[in-house]
């Protein structure tokens, strides 16, 4: 079951993900793709911030203590599942008369790569999130001009082509835990005759 690392371990897998698919085109080196804040990208040519988490709630993943699937002696209650609201953000580095021709194919190839991605292959999970069983889910997400400035929260700076996108099934177990029932391990059933009188 994925930690507490989940989180931090969800945005570098998209990080992976769009290395392993936006190098060598549009961007060159894969160093150049990474977690960060959009208003202080550095070296980064495309970033991943995570903005915002919320808990999802979702009867499918179970509520209350469940039984422990590395410890039969004990019940774990219910893992958290969370909604990671990230943001990708285009930063080129070049001139003024290509720099933005330069962002624009940059932001198009992202969100080619997450559409054609709804879940992040198992090659690009990292940490715990490469040993849960349920798939890690992107979608593409719409971000209103004020809420966009308003996660930039800085005038002075130019907003940089970006989109938004929820990555879920992510998930923190808890540490809450309590000894198992015993189980059943023996049943003893008599069978009599039935008599019957004449």
């Amino acid at each position: 079951m994925t930690d507490y690392t989940s989180i931090y371990e969800a945005g570098e897998s998209l990080v992976e993900l769009l290395r392993g698919k936006m190098t060598p085109e549009p961007i060159t080196k894969k160093e150049q793709i990474g977690l960060c804040e959009p208003q202080s990208p550095e070296d980064f040519q495309l970033t991943v911030w995570i903005y915002n988490i919320e808990e999802q709630k979702d009867n499918s993943a179970g509520q209350g203590y469940l039984p422990d699937l590395e410890d039969p002696t004990v019940e774990r209650f219910a893992p958290m599942q969370l909604k990671i609201h990230a943001l990708v953000s285009a930063h080129s580095k070049a001139p003024a008369i290509q720099k933005y021709s330069d962002e624009y194919r940059m932001i198009g190839r992202a969100l080619q790569v997450i559409r054609d991605n709804p879940s992040i292959p198992p090659e690009y999970l990292r940490g715990t999130l490469a040993i849960q069983t349920e798939p890690v889910l992107l979608e593409i997400i719409k971000i209103d001009p004020e809420q966009l400035s308003h996660i930039w929260n800085n005038t002075q700076k130019t907003l940089r082509p970006s989109f938004g996108v929820d990555i879920t099934k992510v998930f923190i177990k808890s540490e809450r835990t309590k000894t198992a029932a015993p189980r059943v391990s023996y049943v003893k059933v008599d069978t009599h005759e039935k008599k019957t009188g004449r």
